[in-house]
């Protein structure tokens, strides 16, 4: 009877150390970024959706945001920036107009949050991001 009971307690003290999380993140995260005054809006950053990768012409990385206007979700929006060997960052957006798209402002909160989870580097000269 006591060796079922100490195989017993055993068996559950292993359950229960397996069972224990270990510590890294295991859900998504939405991580507020900003505040557009002009619009009331705040930008969480979906942390899970980022991913980024290099190749021989240059770098990129893509994430999405969800834009809030009075704690209600107003669209989600995924942001694709991009950098062609020395040229400045760029991004294009799923609401533009594909056909183009736009310098990254050195003042671009997602930006800068996508580019210190990566841990890339990058360089402002006076209105430009390199």
């Amino acid at each position: 009877m006591k060796l079922l009971r100490r195989i017993l307690c055993i068996a559950t003290l292993m359950l229960a150390i397996i069972m224990v999380p270990n510590g890294q993140q295991t859900e998504a995260a939405d991580v507020w970024v900003a505040h557009w005054n002009s619009e009331g809006i705040d930008v969480y950053v979906m942390d899970d959706t980022l991913s980024h990768g290099t190749s021989s012409t240059g770098r990129w990385f893509s994430i999405s945001t969800k834009m809030v206007k009075n704690g209600r979700l107003k669209e989600v929006i995924t942001w694709n920036y991009s950098k062609y060997q020395t040229d400045m960052w760029r991004y294009q957006t799923n609401t533009m107009d594909r056909s183009h798209d736009t310098v990254v402002s050195p003042g671009d909160k997602v930006f800068t949050y996508g580019m210190n989870r990566i841990g890339w580097s990058y360089e402002v000269r006076e209105f430009w991001v390199y």
